[in-house]
């Protein structure tokens, strides 16, 4: 007899129970046991085998979403090239697309369960990677078409509440160059330090304006008075408020190394910093400025005789022209700060600064017989000093309305000087009349004494008398009024 059956029976006395019975109740028990074995053993393996299940459908669905995002940016923008905010990604400027379904995606795997924190920051990752993956995948696939597409829908956004001209537009299409409409285009003339820049934003702050800064730049520090240049510089001008760069070379060879070319058109720039590799190409520029219903542009190398060409292009028809003047004192204080005008006689040289008010003056006594309504004269100092006004009459006199968006830039732009030089943050009433304190006798005598006929034909009185200079920095007023050509 074995051992087993010894202990069993040894059991079984001691118990009363019968051998056989002993037996039978220690099979039933190994059978227990071996049951519960087996079921341990079934549930851990499929366990794991849940957890196998797990592992591979988060792999499949993550790859079904880059393979997804891959594919669907062949058609369309998966998240807005130059702006914030949240939406569907169908190209409007304003949406995550197909990043946030795929980040959406991962998160139900991850994070959805037990609630869990570690699920939950994991998701939390996958979600930040897929958005950056995202936009790097859109930044190497996207084509001009698709930031054409963006762009014109930020566009219809921003012109939503625009105050079309009476008599005029009474949409978006009939303002732009693609679809065959006629842009508002409006052009500043004047010189270096004459307030052009922050008249410039003042225009620039009006929704839907595409801004051409200082198409001359690359003519360097002069003006432009070559009758070459003055050909080249005119033709320039011209395709540029047309909307063609195609022959444009040299100047798009000039922004690539001086980028604040473009800078200053914001609407511009946004897109160039996304897309570089499109920036400077004549078949994106193009077709990109064609969007705009605004066209302004400001330039201080040429000479309003020059300017004139403009007026007499019948491809420009509705161009219009204001022409800003300074007082020559204003003007020179202002470009002692400025380095590159130091060696630059156009600049430096206040005997040819005020030659050049002399003849602009006698070139807008024609302009304004000939194109009453498409010239006008302006002083910064007017401006300044009775800013909201001037700016409405500004406005009115491009066609343009009073937009809720200029005045929030007066609002926040003329209050406090901030910034350098260049900054257009200014202090609008004393901005223009620095020179009074900064200039010594000396030098307010030097200006005056070449400057006399410019000065008395634009309405700026001249110091006769430095005896008590003090007192005049403080109460010497000027302008004369009313302005010319008033």
């Amino acid at each position: 007899m074995s051992t087993t059956n010894l202990d069993l029976e040894s059991c079984a006395l001691l118990t009363g129970e019968s051998v056989e019975a002993a037996v039978a109740n220690d099979s039933a028990t190994v059978r227990t046991r071996t049951k519960q074995r087996v079921s341990l053993n079934s549930k851990r393996r499929r366990s794991r085998m849940s957890r196998r299940a797990n592992l591979i459908g988060i792999c499949g669905v993550s790859s079904l979403c880059i393979l997804l995002l891959i594919a669907t940016t062949q058609h369309r923008p998966l998240t807005s090239p130059f702006s914030s905010g949240n939406g569907n990604g169908n190209g409007n400027g304003n949406g995550n697309g197909n990043a946030a379904i795929a980040s959406g995606l991962l998160s139900n795997n991850l994070g959805g369960r037990n609630g869990g924190g570690g699920y939950y920051e994991r998701s939390q990752q996958l979600q930040q990677q897929a958005s950056q993956t995202a936009a790097t995948i859109y930044n190497m696939t996207a084509t001009i078409v698709d930031v054409l597409a963006a762009q014109r829908a930020r566009i219809l956004t921003e012109m939503e509440n625009f105050e079309y001209p009476r008599g005029g537009a009474e949409k978006l299409n009939d303002m732009t160059p693609e679809t065959a409409g006629t842009p508002v285009r409006s052009l500043v003339v004047t010189s270096w330090r004459s307030g052009s820049t922050f008249l410039g934003e003042i225009l620039n702050a009006i929704p839907g304006n595409y801004y051409h800064y200082e198409p001359l730049l690359d003519f360097g520090i002069k003006q432009v008075r070559d009758p070459e240049d003055q050909q080249l510089a005119v033709q320039n001008l011209k395709n540029l408020l047309n909307c063609d760069y195609g022959d444009m070379t040299d100047y798009l060879e000039y922004g690539k190394t001086h980028t604040y070319l473009f800078e200053h058109n914001q609407r511009l720039w946004d897109v160039c910093r996304e897309f570089p590799r499109f920036c400077w190409r004549p078949a994106f520029l193009t077709p990109f400025c064609r969007l705009f219903p605004i066209q302004s542009m400001k330039t201080v190398r040429l000479r309003l005789a020059q300017a004139e060409q403009l007026l007499q292009d019948q491809s420009l028809s509705n161009v219009r022209i204001v022409l800003l003047v300074r007082d020559p004192r204003g003007t020179m204080q202002s470009r002692r700060h400025r380095v590159w005008c130091a060696g630059n006689e156009d600049c430096e040289d206040p005997a040819l600064v005020c030659q050049d008010l002399v003849d602009d003056y006698k070139t807008a006594e024609t302009l304004l017989k000939l194109y009453p309504g498409r010239f006008k004269t302006l002083r910064y100092e007017d401006l300044s000093l009775n800013l909201y006004d001037v700016t409405q009459d500004i406005l009115q006199f491009y066609g343009l309305p009073f937009d809720p968006s200029v005045e929030e830039f007066l609002d926040t732009h003329t209050k406090e000087n901030i910034g350098g030089v260049s900054s257009t943050y200014r202090d609008s009433r004393s901005a223009p009349f620095h020179w009074k304190q900064d200039l010594k006798a000396e030098e307010i005598k030097q200006i005056q004494d070449v400057c006399g006929e410019a000065m008395d034909l634009w309405g700026y009185r001249r110091i006769n008398d430095f005896s008590n200079f003090t007192n005049m920095q403080q109460n010497f007023d000027p302008i004369v009024l009313p302005s010319p050509f008033t």
